[in-house]
């Protein structure tokens, strides 16, 4: 806060003096290096104190000065722009004393004063780079440093093979002389380096400033070595104009990087592959140094620097190859995990369940696997009732608590939405049995989530790998299972092969042949009124006398029946069925209902409520005769597409029950948004504690009493005994099924004077 005051303040009081004061100043001194130039090419080689000399110190003095003024401006480069500055005006110092060692023609001595302060502008200089590459390029990769390193070791090997060949042996002014005679060339070369590999490096906003700096630093080398040839074997001409002009233009170009640059963030944008073609085009001159070198002459720093750039080269390929390896990696993990859990996903799930068949049929790797599939239970209350996110972080949780309860090697997966599987390797059922009763304790536990405590429960099918032909039959089978477990509400049902044994397709083949074959038929569960002590109606409940296995319970094929597409065939054949029933049973005098369980499937397919209509009019039944009973879980999937079916059935006549109500513990309330709700059916494990447990039998007269509030008639299932009975009479339930009112028994054993002598009045004082 306080530096954008200030900043503020600062704009405030500038004037427009200060404002034109240092592109003034640069022009100024541009014009005086223009008119400097001039008169080089004027005095054809003939050297001036006041020209060569002062005038090319005031230049350099000046701009050095004002780069170390404006480095205040910039406070993220101040520290790079200050060295430059102060190493800029050590030039223009070392110019001074050269100028005044040079006074009437003198010759200096080598080395002389001026050399020391010449080679303080170089480690200032370098120190400036390297930070302006800091705070350019930020957190660049090793790959793009190697990029950059290859660029300016490979700029470095062709000029010292090419520029600069012979100048050990050209200078011989003795030990001292000659050290200080190459430490320009090799501090002209650092420089050269760092201006090339740093254009590799630096992000596309940035390189116009640094393009500058590095221009500047390139102009002084070129001028730099042009000098030492001058001053050791002779130039003229245009090696004496380069000499001459370099150092003030290499200086005045420098000097303006603080004034060019600002303090934005300079992030490198994806993609940005602006400067790839220095790194190759150096390693490609650094190859041709060292195929020279094997024909011709080239210096020992040439050949150590091209093979150092070669070197870097060979480490940037491995660095590559090793980037793609991992890049690779991640993109299958990230192909093969949720998310949002970070648990594996349907695609690894495949991929490890082909490896398994195909390792069993070659007789090699695990001979068994358990397969769980694990449903969560009130997973769409906890959605629709705390919003999206708190669903999120529920799965979130639990996909940590499910892979903290496996061991190692047993994998986790999530299928979608609230589906997950379990994949026990080596196991026997009885301890797969053992991990899905862990797995659902775990689930069941409360999940905290900020101010929301959510719960859910889970259903798990287990399915063993030994017996199943492949992977999608293994599926099948936990999935009848998981419906088993879900339908019987216990935790976990284990699929039995010895009572069950079917193999994928050829299943679907033997439902096929049921259909045709007519192995399928209905069983009728009564129904009491309890108002008026009489059977009034009974649920139709699918059985399939199997030729050779028998009596094969719903659970066992009717999720093999959805997933092959067959349950249009087969609600239909119930439809037809329950109405042909209920139509003898009107014939014979008895006026009673017939409940027909209804799939999604065929209560979403378009034309199911116009089908349900021919079929009334086909037996002439009123539609009051028929139940359709749907589960909450459906209704609530699919809200939008239930209720405009649900509302059409009503206008029909047909009344629509939900079954199952309090195996979820859907809201009343949402229920009852749905329109056109006729009846409720109380689940049995909603009751299962009311003749024990007042606080139970509380909760089921308050769902009596909110169910017979919003219009619905309420049936109790899992009726089991007298006192249960007597129980929800007393709490005004009008309905009640169960065995105590009798099991499922085929239409022919549907005995007309089947009922209870009791009304309502008598069971409740009974």
């Amino acid at each position: 806060m306080g530096s954008r005051k200030r900043t503020v303040v600062s704009s405030q009081r500038s004037t427009p003096l200060s404002r034109w004061l240092v592109p003034g100043t640069y022009g100024l001194l541009s014009a005086a290096l223009a008119v400097y130039a001039a008169s080089v090419l004027v005095r054809h080689e003939q050297y001036s104190t006041a020209w060569d000399g002062w005038l090319v110190i005031a230049i350099e003095t000046v701009a050095s000065v004002v780069c170390i003024t404006r480095a205040r401006s910039r406070p993220r480069i101040a520290t790079a722009a200050t060295c430059l500055g102060f190493g800029l005006l050590c030039w223009a110092v070392g110019d001074c004393f050269l100028t005044v060692e040079s006074f009437g023609g003198a010759t200096p001595s080598t080395p002389s004063v001026a050399d020391a302060f010449y080679l303080v502008f170089y480690p200032l200089t370098y120190t400036c780079a390297l930070l302006l590459l800091r705070s350019f390029v930020g957190s660049t990769s090793r790959s793009n440093w190697l990029d950059g390193l290859v660029a300016g070791c490979g700029a470095a090997a062709l000029c010292s093979a090419f520029l600069f060949h012979g100048i050990v042996h050209a200078v011989g002014l003795g030990p001292l002389g000659t050290a200080v005679d190459l430490a320009y060339p090799v501090g002209d070369l650092t420089l050269f380096g760092l201006a090339i590999g740093g254009l590799a490096l630096v992000p596309g906003r940035a390189k116009p400033v640094w393009g500058m700096l590095s221009l500047g630093m390139i102009i002084v080398a070129v001028g730099d070595t042009v000098n030492l040839f001058s001053s050791t074997i002779g130039a003229a001409g245009l090696g004496y104009f380069i000499n001459a002009v370099a150092w003030p233009a290499g200086t005045l170009l420098m000097s303006a990087l603080p004034s060019w640059a600002h303090d934005g963030h300079h992030s490198r944008a994806m993609g940005d592959e602006a400067g790839i073609w220095l790194p190759v085009m150096s390693g490609a001159g650094a190859l041709v140094v060292v195929l020279v070198a094997s024909f011709h002459n080239v210096s020992r720093a040439a050949v150590g620097l091209a093979g150092l750039t070669l070197a870097i080269v060979g480490l940037r390929g491995l660095l590559s190859v090793r980037v793609l390896r991992s890049l690779s990696q991640e993109r299958h993990e990230q192909a093969t995990t949720d998310h949002l859990t970070g648990l594996r996903n349907r695609r690894h799930l495949l991929l490890l369940l082909d490896d398994f068949f195909e390792a069993r049929e070659n007789g090699t790797g695990e001979m068994d696997l358990a397969f769980l599939f694990v449903d969560l239970n009130r997973f769409k209350e906890v959605n629709d009732s705390f919003g999206h996110p708190v669903g999120d972080e529920l799965l979130r949780q639990l996909g940590d608590r499910l892979q903290a309860t496996l061991s190692s090697g047993d994998v986790a997966v999530r299928l979608g939405g609230d589906e997950f599987v379990v994949l026990l390797p080596s196991v026997e059922p009885a301890a797969a049995a053992g991990t899905a009763k862990r797995i659902a304790e775990e689930i069941g536990r409360p999940y905290n989530i900020g101010a929301v405590d959510a719960k859910v429960t889970a259903s798990i099918g287990i399915a063993m790998a030994g017996g199943a032909a492949d992977a999608s039959d293994l599926m099948w089978r936990a999935d009848a299972a998981m419906y088993r477990a879900k339908q019987s509400g216990a935790e976990y049902f284990l699929h039995n092969y010895e009572s069950a044994p079917r193999l994928g397709i050829q299943l679907v083949d033997q439902i096929l042949a049921a259909i045709d074959e007519r192995q399928l038929s209905l069983h009728y569960q009564p129904q009491l009124d309890i108002g008026t002590g009489r059977i009034c109606g009974g649920e139709a409940l699918l059985r399939w006398e199997h030729p050779s296995r028998g009596l094969v319970p719903p659970a066992e094929f009717l999720p093999i029946a959805e997933e092959a597409g067959l349950m249009d065939r087969i609600t239909e054949y119930v439809l037809h069925e329950a109405l042909s029933q209920a139509a003898e049973w009107r014939r014979s005098g008895r006026l009673l209902t017939v409940s027909v369980n209804v799939s999604p499937t065929s209560l979403l397919q378009p034309g199911f409520v116009e089908y349900v209509a021919k079929a009334l009019e086909q037996y002439r039944v009123p539609p009051g005769v028929l139940v359709v009973e749907i589960t909450e879980g459906i209704a609530i999937r699919n809200f939008d597409g239930s209720r405009h079916v649900i509302e059409r059935f009503a206008r029909l006549g047909v009344a629509v029950s939900i079954d199952d109500f309090g195996a979820g513990a859907t809201s009343l309330v949402y229920l009852n948004e749905l329109g056109g709700i006729a009846e409720l059916k109380l689940d049995r494990a909603f009751l299962a504690g009311a003749a024990l447990q007042p606080r139970d039998l509380e909760l089921v007269r308050a769902t009596i009493q909110l169910g017979h509030a919003v219009g619905m008639r309420v049936v109790a299932e899992g009726v089991e005994d007298a006192e249960t009975l007597h129980q929800i009479s007393a709490l005004g339930c009008d309905m009640a099924q169960g065995f105590y009112i009798g099991r499922p028994v085929p239409p022919g054993d549907f005995a007309p004077g089947l009922g209870l002598r009791h009304g309502t009045r008598e069971l409740t004082s009974a």
